[in-house]
């Protein structure tokens, strides 16, 4: 009987050490995998079913981690409970992180640390400059995990890449190469990087603009080679031409340099125009005059001549046909003159401002708005978009090759407003209206004021 007795108590003592062995711990979140951007943030809590269990973390290399602070650490909040806790998610942190007891007494827990980093460029210039006839490398290195798809397009066209060394486009692993480049390639270069992964899909996009550095060369607007003036008018002439880095422009009387001034030149330049206006005081002003774009990798000019033309004759007929609360119907004609004269009338200008905008500039014009028509015989002339009930002050002036004539004088016209008339018999039937329709109110509302 003792040697039953022993028994059974052997078998309850291994039944117990069995059921403790194969209790396990728990982790809080219990998914077996776990996923996570880069830079982002991650508690897991793991517990034991007995307090007395000392715990600790392994890293995917099998490190105990013990630090209490840092970017990776540890903290314990009640003997039966370990967190670890990840300030900043890295890609190197990825794989399977354990919780197990110190003794082995209990089975361990882990899970599958997934770790994904957003798309970034690591290049940020946004402009290129390259010379003409060489060849040009945009880099657009992309970093990602999974690795991006990059493709690559030119002003939002996609690029067939060629895998030949002479091909126009070669698609590298940080860029993309393009040989002999021209000035048709002047233009917007986009790199974009997709990437798909199990909880999102993203799509990020680089913008470089490739300039490409020439010489100057003439811009497509039409170019006058000859113009006209007449004594005490004024002439301007226009210079335009296209160049990487932008050309400087300067203009020459013969030999002679000019310079703005306020008596007889003004000349206004941007990146790729220049205009020289010319004060006419006298016939001397009459000659060649000409116009040099240069950089550094060439000069181009050209020569316009100034010739005397005639003053057109002002407006003999400038009057109003109509209007409303926006627009003025004009009527302008002028004495064109003989067909073959290239001193013809060949157009109108304009010039229109409110009479509080004339007092408010000191009775000047030179903020007024301005509309410039072709000479048309017996057409009208319409001004648009005015504000209604409102006074205008109006003048117009003919013009031909040589320029503009005088104006006319000064005419008041008023739009209309857009309050509707009403007459007299109208307003006193309407005004009736009311006062019956208020009496009726009352009458039906007196059971109800008591």
């Amino acid at each position: 009987m003792r040697l039953i007795g022993f028994i059974l108590n052997l078998a309850a003592l291994t039944a117990v050490a069995w059921a403790n062995h194969h209790e396990s711990l728990s982790l809080s979140p219990a998914e077996h995998s776990v996923v996570r951007y880069t830079n982002e943030s991650l508690i897991v809590q793991c517990r034991s079913p007995d307090p007395k269990v000392e715990l600790h973390w392994k890293s995917p290399k099998g490190e105990i981690i013990r630090e209490h602070k840092g970017r990776i650490h540890i903290e314990q909040t009640s003997t039966e409970q370990l967190k670890i806790v990840f300030a900043h998610i890295a890609l190197a942190d990825k794989g399977n992180w354990s919780c197990e007891a110190a003794d082995g007494s209990l089975h361990s827990k882990s899970f599958d640390l997934i770790v994904y980093q957003k798309i970034t460029f690591t290049e940020n210039a946004t402009v290129m400059t390259v010379k003409e006839g060489e060849k040009a490398t945009i880099l657009c290195e992309v970093k990602g995990e999974p690795q991006p798809n990059v493709t690559w397009h030119f002003n939002g066209q996609p690029i067939s890449a060629g895998a030949a060394d002479d091909s126009k486009f070669r698609i590298l692993a940080d860029g993309l190469l393009i040989n002999k480049v021209t000035q048709n390639d002047t233009g917007e270069y986009a790199c974009r990087a997709y990437q798909v992964n199990s909880i999102a899909s993203d799509m990020q996009e680089r913008t470089v603009l490739m300039k490409i550095e020439h010489k100057p060369i003439w811009s497509k607007t039409p170019f006058v080679s000859l113009k006209y003036a007449y004594i005490n008018g004024t002439a301007t002439l226009m210079c335009e031409a296209l160049a990487e880095p932008p050309a400087n422009f300067t203009w020459y009387r013969k030999h002679n340099k000019l310079h703005s001034n306020n008596r007889l030149y003004t000349i206004q330049s941007d990146s790729y125009w220049s205009s020289l206006t010319i004060h006419v005081l006298n016939t001397s002003a009459f000659d060649n005059y000409r116009c040099r774009a240069r950089n550094d990798l060439g000069t181009i000019e050209r020569t316009t001549r100034l010739e005397q033309g005639e003053k057109p004759p002002s407006p003999a007929n400038f009057q109003l046909r109509g209007f409303n609360s926006n627009t003025f119907d004009v009527v302008l004609s002028a004495p064109r003159g003989p067909p073959d004269s290239p001193m013809g009338v060949n157009g109108f200008r304009i010039e229109y401002m409110t009479e509080m905008e004339f007092k408010t500039d000191a009775g000047k014009w030179t903020n007024a708005r301005r509309k410039d028509y072709a000479f048309e015989e017996g057409a009208t002339f319409l001004l648009t978009n005015l504000e209604p009930d409102t006074v205008y002050l109006v003048r117009a002036a003919s013009r031909n090759l040589a320029g503009f004539s005088d104006f006319t004088k000064v005419e008041k016209y008023k739009t209309l407003s857009l309050e509707p008339r009403v007459s007299s018999g109208v307003k006193e039937t309407r005004n009736m209206c009311v006062e019956l329709g208020v009496m009726t109110l009352m009458v039906l509302m007196r059971p109800f004021l008591g």
